[in-house]
């Protein structure tokens, strides 16, 4: 009996366990892949644009933000923009947004370039040339304490299709 319980428990260690959550502070944690979570916060003025970061089994450290903005068809990828980012109404950064990917939605996902720290903001307000999006990030602590939890739990996350990138979400 014990050796069918040992066999059974080291059985349920290797299941993938798929996450797609929305916290009590309305940010959404997923998996992508069986590796890695997805962090992400809509915008309060298009929730179709949002804020994003992605944990990665093992180490489990938020890492990589990007930001989804609507985007001129112009815009290429691999290009750079100037933008700022301001965190809890304090005085904006001036940052550079890297056009990482393009999505046929017409949104692109940009990674930010020496970037004010997002760590315990409650607002993200990011203005570009493409116009301006505020993110309520009131929580972001939280939802990484969670994803790391779920992270460093072990299990392995269900694989979802390789065509999509780790970051498109209906968009």
């Amino acid at each position: 009996m014990k050796l069918f319980t040992l066999i059974f428990t080291l059985f349920c260690l290797q299941l993938p366990a798929e996450i797609d959550i929305t916290t009590i502070d309305d940010w959404n944690i997923f998996s992508s892949t069986e590796n890695v979570l997805i962090i992400s916060k809509d915008g309060s003025i298009d929730t179709r644009q949002f804020l994003g970061f992605k944990m990665e089994q093992p180490w489990c450290v938020c890492k990589n933000p990007v930001i989804a903005l609507k985007a001129d068809e112009e815009l290429e990828e691999g290009s750079s923009m100037k933008a700022t980012i301001k965190v809890d109404l304090k005085r904006p950064m001036e940052v550079l947004l890297h056009a990482w990917l393009k999505l046929d939605s017409g949104y692109t996902l940009f990674r930010p370039k020496s970037f004010p720290s997002f760590r315990g903001a409650s607002i993200i307000e990011v203005k570009s040339e493409f116009g301006k999006e505020v993110f309520l990030s009131k929580g972001i602590d939280n939802a990484m304490k969670s994803s790391e939890y779920m992270c460093k739990s072990g299990y392995l996350f269900e694989e979802v299709q390789k065509s999509e990138t780790a970051f498109e979400m209906e968009v």
